[in-house]
């Protein structure tokens, strides 16, 4: 089974990404922060040896972040992210994936294993979930030909996981789920990754910290 990741994602551009962070801590210092996400999430998609597209959306003429040369970089199409995610899974299952996981680009906990686990339930399941914190998933996954789960859904809503579970059962599709997962969105999840002292996110804790200017306990723009 030829498997492949799909890393979603935003050209980190002031202003277009982690808006609500911004507003804490400002547009240019929340772009850095979601920089560093967005690497931490390509180095760990790297780690799984499968081959890895990142499709991003945003300005790219007003971004100064060059993606890696490793990685296979499209754009997302179509009117909302449910046809741009189904859009997604109907290209590299036309490529000849046998299995793809879709997964977001701003969780601190995300690693290399979790795709794993994912690729592992794709060999009993026709779906994978990675369920998240705020009532949306982190991690969709299928093998092919894919099955209609994105259209009616309401994104960025907290029963956007409940509805496509929902939509599963109608279809009868099976389906497993993976961990909880939380993204990074405001102030209080920022200050909770600066205040991580266990081994398994440091790394990433302190490329926010430096990302955020935080040297010393003392922050700079």
């Amino acid at each position: 089974m030829k498997a492949e990741v799909v890393v979603f994602g935003k050209w980190p551009v002031p202003g277009q990404v982690k808006t609500r962070l911004a507003d804490a801590i400002g547009a240019r210092r929340a772009a850095r922060v979601y920089r560093a996400l967005l690497d931490h999430t390509l180095s760990e998609a790297r780690a799984t040896h499968l081959p890895v597209t990142l499709a991003l959306v945003g300005d790219d003429n007003r971004s100064d972040w060059e993606p890696p040369r490793w990685v296979a970089v499209t754009r997302q199409r179509g009117r909302n992210l449910g046809e741009r995610m189904a859009n997604a899974f109907d290209e590299r299952f036309a490529a000849g994936a046998g299995a793809v996981a879709l997964v977001g680009s701003d969780l601190p906990g995300f690693s290399a294993w979790r795709i794993a686990e994912a690729m592992d339930a794709l060999t009993r399941v026709a779906v994978v979930l990675g369920p998240a914190i705020d009532g949306g998933y982190w991690l969709i996954g299928q093998r092919p030909p894919g099955r209609d789960l994105f259209s009616s859904v309401p994104w960025s809503s907290p029963s956007t996981a409940a509805v496509t579970r929902a939509k599963l059962t109608r279809l009868g599709v099976s389906c497993e789920e993976l961990d909880v997962l939380g993204d990074l969105d405001t102030l209080a999840d920022l200050q909770a990754l600066l205040a991580y002292d266990g081994d398994r996110q440091q790394t990433i804790a302190a490329a926010v910290r430096d990302a955020c200017g935080v040297y010393g306990g003392r922050e700079v723009e």
